[in-house]
């Protein structure tokens, strides 16, 4: 468990964290399909895919997850916290992940599904769209990064708790792209050049602001395929968890239809 940060109660963690939610937060709203109560006291084992919305649009729902699985009977639950090896390389996330986290390096994917499967942990949260959040329309949900998640749960026998959330859009800023400039983003992160060509705008972490009112619509979902189900081929198993995590982007775009813009 150490090689992938240690497995920290929620209660803990919200105590760490407790001081930022007047910074943040007036009012935190939730609506969830089953009520958050029953599915902590159900499911020992739950996959969190969370929706992005920008840069930084991962911090607000992480923190009013929590807040509310803590008020709804979590608080002894454990979480593993698995964060973007981009955080690791950046002093002050850094400081971040290991004083709160206590995650001090990136764990690989052998290392997550060990971890969540034979350890004390509860709830892996994961965001599937990865850094393709800084591409695109804040309010859309963007393609997925990876179908990992998907594998993840189904080596566990974990249902997938899809949220989706409104408040955190303008967190971040959004920049045009000179095209002169995708010659050289080529060569750093050739896979953002295709979406640049057709909207040169991308999404930095360049603004804070606070949330009036922020929304968070959940509805837990179980996967269609099994563990044993899944290809020993890499290249057949990716299909596989593809059409997987393609079915869990379609209830995230739906969620998101049926939230009001705050």
């Amino acid at each position: 468990m150490q090689s992938v940060g240690m497995a920290i109660p929620l209660s803990t963690l919200y105590e760490r964290l407790q001081w930022v939610y007047p910074l943040i937060f007036d009012e935190i709203v939730v609506r969830c399909k089953p009520p958050l109560h029953e599915i902590l006291s159900q499911y020992p084992k739950v996959v969190h895919a969370i929706s992005h919305a920008g840069s930084c649009g991962w911090i607000p729902p992480i923190l009013a997850l929590l807040r509310i699985a803590v008020q709804e009977g979590g608080q002894n639950r454990k979480a593993l916290g698995i964060f973007h090896r981009l955080f690791y390389q950046i002093k002050l996330t850094r400081w971040i992940m290991q004083n709160i986290f206590e995650s001090k390096s990136p764990p690989n994917f052998a290392q997550v599904i060990e971890a969540f499967k034979n350890g004390p942990v509860n709830d892996v949260a994961l965001f599937p769209e990865g850094d393709n959040c800084i591409l695109g329309d804040v309010y859309e949900i963007r393609p997925f990064r990876s179908p990992k998640f998907i594998e993840l749960a189904v080596a566990t026998g974990a249902p997938i708790l899809i949220t989706v959330h409104r408040g955190a859009e303008e967190w971040g800023r959004d920049f045009y792209m000179p095209s002169a400039m995708l010659r050289w983003l080529r060569f750093i992160q050739p896979s953002y050049v295709r979406p640049l060509i057709k909207n040169p705008v991308i999404n930095l972490p360049l603004r804070f602001t606070r949330i009036p009112k922020f929304s968070l619509h959940a509805s837990l979902y179980f996967p269609r395929i099994s563990y044993d189900q899944l290809s020993s081929r890499p290249r057949e198993r990716w299909f596989q968890l593809n059409e997987e995590a393609q079915r869990v982007k379609t209830v995230m775009v739906a969620l998101l239809k049926d939230m009001p813009y705050v």
